[in-house]
Formats: C-alpha cells, sequence, structure tokens
C-alpha cells in the first residue's frame, strides 16, 4: 500500500501578527510549523503502516520557497520519503492551484491512500482534500475521528451535529482528519537530527504536467469591529422585556 500525506507550512499560532501599513498585506513574525491537522494525518498514516503492514508513506508539501520545515517535521514523525513542489507560480496561490499541483505529483508516484488535515489553521478554508480528492477522481471522507482498514475496505467514523456518522468507501480514498483522530507524536531527538540534514527532493510544476492558472488575490485585510459592552437591563421581567424590545428596535435596529 503507498500512502500520500498533504502537509502545509502555516504560521506558529503564538506568532505575532499585524496588518501592515494600506491594509494590502500582513507582517507576521517567522515562526513557522506544521500545520496542527496535518500532523494529526502524518500520525494517521503511520499508525495504518503499524496495523496493516507493507506500506510505504510519502508527504507532499507545495508552495515556493515554502513547506520545507514541515516535510522535515513529518520526515522526523516517521514518514519514508518526502517531496517538494517548489515553483514561483505557487506564491499566493489559491486552493484550486495547490489542489492542482498536489494532485499532479500524487497521481505520478502513485497511492492507494490519501491523508490530509481537514483544514489549515492559517485560512481555515478546508478546501484543499476534498479537492486533490476530486481532481484525482475518488471519493473523500472530510473530518474523520477513526479509522479502520479491512484489505481493500475502509470504515470511518465522523462526528456530525447529528452524532457520529460511519461510512463504508473503498480503497483508494481521502481521508481528511479531525482533531482527536490521534494524537501527533513528538519525534525523537535522532529523528529530528536526520531529517534535518536530509535532502528535499524538488520538482517544479512543468515537472508534474500541471499548468497554474489565475488565482483571487487578497484585496485587503482589517480588523473585526469592536464589540459594543454588554448592557444589563434592570427592574421585573415585564419591565425589562419591554426595555430589552425598545433598545433591538431603536439601538440595535434588528427588529
Amino acid at each position: 500500500m503507498k500512502i500520500a500525506v498533504l502537509v502545509k507550512e502555516v504560521p506558529d499560532l503564538e506568532a505575532h501578527v499585524e496588518i501592515a501599513a494600506g491594509g494590502k498585506t500582513l507582517n507576521m513574525e517567522k515562526k513557522r510549523v506544521l500545520n496542527y491537522f496535518d500532523e494529526i494525518a502524518v500520525e494517521a498514516a503511520l499508525q495504518v503502516k503499524q496495523s496493516v503492514g507493507g506500506v510505504e508513506i510519502y508527504a507532499v508539501s507545495a508552495g515556493n520557497g515554502t513547506g520545507i520545515d514541515a516535510l522535515r517535521r513529518a520526515l522526523a514523525m516517521g514518514v519514508d520519503r518526502i517531496i517538494h513542489i517548489n515553483d514561483p507560480a505557487l506564491e499566493g496561490a489559491g486552493p484550486l492551484v495547490v489542489s492542482q499541483a498536489l494532485a499532479g505529483l500524487i497521481k505520478r508516484e502513485g497511492f492507494d491512500l490519501v491523508f490530509a488535515g481537514k483544514k489549515s489553521t492559517d485560512d481555515e478554508a478546508g478546501m484543499v482534500g476534498p479537492m486533490v480528492a476530486a481532481l484525482l477522481g475518488i471519493a473523500c471522507v472530510q473530518g474523520v475521528t477513526a479509522l479502520r482498514i479491512d484489505g481493500n475496505d475502509i470504515t470511518a467514523k465522523r462526528e456530525t451535529e447529528r452524532g457520529t456518522e460511519t461510512v463504508k468507501a473503498s480503497l483508494p480514498v481521502a481521508l481528511t482528519a479531525e482533531k482527536g483522530f490521534y494524537t501527533p507524536r513528538v519525534p525523537q531527538v535522532m529523528g529530528v537530527m536526520k531529517a534535518m540534514k536530509a535532502e528535499v527532493p524538488k520538482v517544479s510544476l512543468t515537472d508534474i504536467g500541471v499548468e497554474a492558472v489565475a488565482s483571487p488575490q487578497v484585496r485587503g485585510y482589517s480588523r473585526p469591529k469592536v464589540r459594543q459592552p454588554v448592557k444589563m437591563i434592570e427592574g421585573a421581567a415585564s419591565q425589562a422585556a419591554g426595555e430589552l424590545v425598545r433598545l433591538l428596535r431603536d439601538e440595535v435596529k434588528v427588529i
């Protein structure tokens, strides 16, 4: 079995972020890490390898000079190999272009199972995993919290607003990992040192036969509106109800 894991490098959740002058870009502290949900996906792939056997895992990331640290983290955790899709056309690329790049690479390398995080902690779009699955022509189960593999069949569980949902599918299939699926392991020191010294294979979009299309561009950033302070309404319930209606009508203007 061959497993592909999609990984993304994102700003550390504790990194300082501020809107640059003019509101067109962001100034971010240069602290970047493997996306939390992708880290769970890597752990899930490693768990499958331990339980099934005969599994090769490769991690792939796409970006213009970014993604190497995420790949090294995946390698330190225990994946067999890593591949970096590195191309200037991926600078500021949208989910579709990134998905096309990842799908093109996975088609070239081969796959039986694709793991990805449910979403990334920077834009939280949650689009790349399902898009890659669509481009590969396979089913995608999103937000997986448990998995069982029996030969060519998989049984996955996911949490919905109505409770736990059980989904059955046949390989090949793509799964996106939700919090609680697995707790990512902490790489051993020797693994980290080995990963830091490892050569990171790079390919371009041309190498995998992908032509980048125009991506949507961010027009600007703005801070969320400051919430108004909470106003407590005093008095008896009947009087308070009348005052609440007046405030909603005259001040908030929602009725």
